[in-house]
């Protein structure tokens, strides 16, 4: 029996977000952009392409689309915590989205990322149809002006060629919608 002064850790392996949270502290900053871009996301260390920037988690879900919320399936949306809820969208980005264990996605590298840069991710890799940049501000020589949504993209668009989108997109759209 353990001496009554000694106090019972509990590892932080043991519990999955704390860990996430910590990385997540660890790996990006979020910072005051400017009036138009407001806050964005950006590198607190180097990253090598396909390391994990940031876990993403969920703070709620959505019954409907929001400007800030991402696209999980079809009729699901969700806000996701800070910092994922903040990264920038860029037509040329330097993070791609993959599903996580915990059921929404996390943002790895998709290139060389140094610390301080910006890490961003294109919106149409989650959203169907998206409403959150009606005008693009990412100043990438791709821009297409705004980020228009996976309905959008040519089929030789990065995107679908790699296949970092939301697997939801992979599937048929549900008759219920009406299209």
């Amino acid at each position: 029996m353990p001496a009554p002064h000694v106090k019972k850790r509990v590892s932080i392996l043991t519990d999955d977000i704390g860990c996430a949270r910590l990385l997540n502290a660890r790996n990006v900053s979020v910072l005051s952009i400017d009036d138009d871009k407001g806050r964005g996301v950006f590198a607190a260390r180097d990253f090598s392409p396909g390391e994990v920037v940031i876990i993403g988690l969920l703070d709620r879900l959505e019954r409907i689309r929001t400007t800030n919320s991402i696209q999980l399936d079809w009729d699901v949306h969700a806000l996701f915590e800070e910092p994922a809820v903040v990264v920038n969208h860029s037509c040329n980005p330097n993070l791609a989205i993959v599903p996580n264990r915990f059921g929404v996605y996390d943002f790895i590298a998709n290139q060389e990322i140094i610390s301080g840069v910006e890490v961003t991710w294109d919106y149409a890799s989650s959203e169907f149809e998206c409403i959150g940049v009606s005008v693009c501000l990412c100043s990438a020589a791709n821009c297409r002006r705004a980020a228009g949504g996976f309905s959008t993209l040519p089929p030789d668009h990065p995107i679908l060629v790699s296949g970092f989108h939301a697997p939801y997109l992979r599937k048929p759209w549900p008759s219920s919608r009406g299209r």
